[in-house]
């Protein structure tokens, strides 16, 4: 009896001991496994964070995916159409569906800007707005020194949507130097670019044995000449916009005349900054003389001062005329009046002497949209999402193909497909520049003269030009009085 008790005693003494260290072991793997679990809790909620927050923002540029913005976007409706950048609208919105625009669309969109910057109403002012404004270069001076615009240079390092690790500085077809600045800085990246100067027919040419190419400006007078013998319009433009003649006989060929006679420095730094002598400048006295003797020979239509854009236009098409004074866009403009086996040529007036002097175009990027400073942070971040966009491949070949105009990367033409959605005129530009030394100039400058005199000076240059282009007016003497006129500006201004 007292043995087995003793057995009974040891069992229980066995029993309390496994018991306690179950316990025991139970309370550390309890402990061990909450620790665990909770360390595994843990790292779960760091890694759902960092996926929800991942999430929550767009890969490609780290915007978020869950706030929903509206931008007012004014788009200036001409020549090149709508329908590219509706393309463009749309395939944003369908990548970033937190995004939508709120669109106005108008030819006279200069004019309705005009109105919005001078109400100064930042909460009805447009988040994107076309850059083609009252007032051109003068008015967006302004603007940028009053700090309304944002500057739009650190697009250029913006990463391409549509090309793995390119910035759109390392996809730019040569408009990086050329796109305009204002005090250093730029504010519209272009989203397509025009080149202005002599279109024709290159069968009209063919078919007379005519110079598509004429190297130097007496060889370019000697086809002036030999189109006038045959009974034709040697060059056409329209009166109403004389700025139309300065597409092929203003800024670039000034540009031309000057690095020609080795002054290229001294003449920017006069246009750039509006210094003396300018209207009085070599260049601008030689220039004018040439548009001149241009009239005197009869190179321009009579009655020119009543033509509109599409009346000279028309004289190209009818084969009234040989030359029109016009930028690329006029194929897709003129859409619905060319003739059957009409095949588009381009030419620039060359200034120089020798057949390898610089020719120099007037570059006029398209597409480019400021955006306003005062808009909140995040619409400004997606308008310029938004503009880098407009560079992918599919967007530039609707831009090429329904506007008919020039694309802004240099891969464009690497794709036969695209490179054939080219219209006939923009080709002709390219296969001009192809085989002659082209550069290009952009009006922008970096002062503004607000005193009347700068304007008058301007005004009444424009105002001569037909009379000298019609063989009239010696144009010297009233340059000489715009210089005059500009002085006085400047010294005002001062």
């Amino acid at each position: 009896m007292k043995q087995k008790g003793k057995v009974w005693a040891l069992a229980l003494l066995c029993m309390v001991i496994v018991i306690s260290l179950s316990a025991c072991s139970g309370k550390g793997n309890n402990d061990n496994g909450a620790s665990q679990s909770a360390a595994t809790g843990t790292a779960t909620a760091t890694e759902t964070g960092k996926q929800t927050a991942e999430s929550d923002v767009y890969p490609e540029n780290g915007l978020p995916k869950n706030e929903k913005v509206t931008l007012k976007f004014a788009y200036w409706e001409n020549g090149n159409g709508r329908e590219w950048i509706d393309y463009a609208m749309d395939t944003f919105k369908k990548k970033f569906p937190n995004v939508s625009f709120e669109t106005t669309y108008s030819p006279k969109m200069d004019t309705i800007i005009g109105t919005k910057i001078s109400a100064n109403n930042d909460e009805d002012m447009f988040d994107i707005f076309s850059n083609n404004i009252a007032g051109g270069p003068d008015a967006v001076l302004s603007l940028v020194e009053a700090g309304k615009i944002e500057p739009q240079d650190d697009l250029w390092d913006h990463k391409a949507y549509d090309n793995e690790g390119k910035t759109l500085k390392e996809l730019q077809s040569g408009i990086y130097e050329g796109s305009p600045r204002v005090l250093g800085k730029m504010y519209a990246i272009p989203s397509g670019q025009s080149v202005t100067g002599l279109f024709y027919n290159k069968a009209l040419f063919e078919k007379n044995g005519w110079n598509q190419n004429p190297k130097t400006w007496s060889e370019f007078t000697a086809l002036v000449d030999t189109i006038k013998a045959s009974g034709l319009i040697p060059i056409t433009y329209p009166g109403k916009y004389p700025i139309y003649l300065k597409f092929s006989f203003g800024l670039g060929a000034e540009y031309a005349l000057a690095e020609i006679n080795g002054n290229l420095d001294a003449f920017n730094d006069a246009y750039r900054n509006y210094k003396t002598p300018f209207y009085a400048s070599p260049e601008s006295l030689e220039l004018h003389k040439r548009i001149y003797e241009l009239g005197q020979k009869k190179a321009f239509p009579n009655g020119v001062a009543a033509l509109t854009h599409t009346q000279s236009q028309m004289q190209l098409l009818q084969g009234q005329a040989a030359m029109a004074s016009t930028g690329e866009w006029v194929q897709n403009e003129m859409k619905d009046s060319i003739p059957d086996g009409f095949q588009w040529g381009f030419m620039l007036a060359p200034m120089g002497d020798k057949p390898d002097d610089v020719k120099y175009h007037s570059s006029y990027t398209q597409g480019g949209h400021f955006i306003w400073a005062a808009k909140p942070e995040l619409n400004k971040k997606w308008a310029k999402e938004f503009l880098v966009w407009t560079w992918n491949l599919d967007v530039q070949q609707r831009f090429a193909e329904k506007a008919g105009s020039l694309p802004v990367r240099s891969d464009f033409m690497n794709d036969p497909t695209m490179a054939e959605s080219l219209q006939a005129a923009p080709k002709a530009v390219l296969e001009y520049m192809k085989n002659n030394t082209v550069k290009g100039t952009s009006d922008a400058r970096n002062v503004t003269l607000t005193d009347p005199n700068a304007t008058n000076a301007s005004k009444l240059v424009d105002e001569i030009l037909n009379d000298v282009a019609s063989g009239k007016v010696d144009p010297a003497p009233k340059l000489l009085e715009a210089e005059e006129l500009l002085k006085k500006a400047i010294a005002a201004q001062k």
